[in-house]
């Protein structure tokens, strides 16, 4: 079941903490992780958070996390570790185009989720901090991920924040956020084939646009899809 929260404050907690496992969970980690480096190459472990405990008062989110890593969260998917599991707590964007359309990644063959939707985004890193308060900012996340994924372009053309979002199953929890552009979905797709001609960049295959007129289709990326992104549409639209 995914649950879908209209963020009106999000406080992120506990981001020094390290989520320690036991020595034999190491162990079975790091063999599968081996074994899953052997199937998939371009796969990367590197640093995410774990959430440990959720709070919702009222909109007012508070998320207690602890520093783990991507191979404790990949065998969490299929192994039961309780208290040591890893609740991978990723950032995304939503884009909006300036005729109102709401728009999703289509995941290429760079992406480990080949053919899904998804949000723009990726796990929050620990270098992902407000140089004022020094925590976490699910918007660095954010705005660094759309750059890599998609372009300076589109990057640039973002002109307001709008709302946020926590999108959960209890295994793995998004923050996701509407970004609205000066950009047209149409002229969203031709800057990501842009950036695509010219780095050779193929995690996303392209972008799904999704207004009023076509809410229908979401139905065909139901079993196509990152947690709650179906949802979530169904929601703003």
């Amino acid at each position: 079941m995914t649950t879908i929260i209209k963020a009106k404050e999000l406080i992120i907690k506990g981001e020094e903490n390290i989520l320690e496992l036991p020595e034999n969970l190491k162990e079975q980690v790091s063999i599968y992780w081996n074994e899953q480096k052997r199937q998939h190459p371009g796969m990367f472990n590197g640093p995410v958070y774990s959430v440990l405990d959720m709070e919702n008062n009222n909109g007012e989110i508070t998320l207690e996390c602890a520093l783990s890593d991507y191979a404790n969260y990949k065998y969490s998917e299929i192994h039961d570790l309780g208290e040591f599991a890893c609740r991978n707590l990723y950032a995304g964007c939503l884009l909006k185009s300036c005729e109102g359309k709401y728009i999703v990644a289509l995941n290429g063959a760079g992406s480990e989720f080949t053919g899904k939707i998804q949000f723009i985004g990726g796990a929050m890193d620990p270098e992902d901090k407000d140089d004022v308060t020094g925590k976490l900012d699910p918007l660095i996340t954010v705005m660094r991920e759309l750059e890599e994924e998609a372009g300076k372009e589109i990057r640039n053309s973002i002109k307001n924040v709008g709302e946020t979002y926590l999108i959960t199953n209890g295994r793995k929890y998004g923050i996701g956020t509407v970004l609205q552009s000066s950009m047209s979905a149409d002229e969203l797709t031709a800057a990501l084939g842009r950036f695509k001609d010219s780095t050779h960049n193929n995690e996303i295959d392209n972008l799904v646009a999704f207004g009023k007129e076509n809410k229908d289709e979401l139905e065909n990326y139901v079993d196509r899809q990152d947690i709650g992104v179906v949802e979530f549409l169904k929601e703003v639209l």
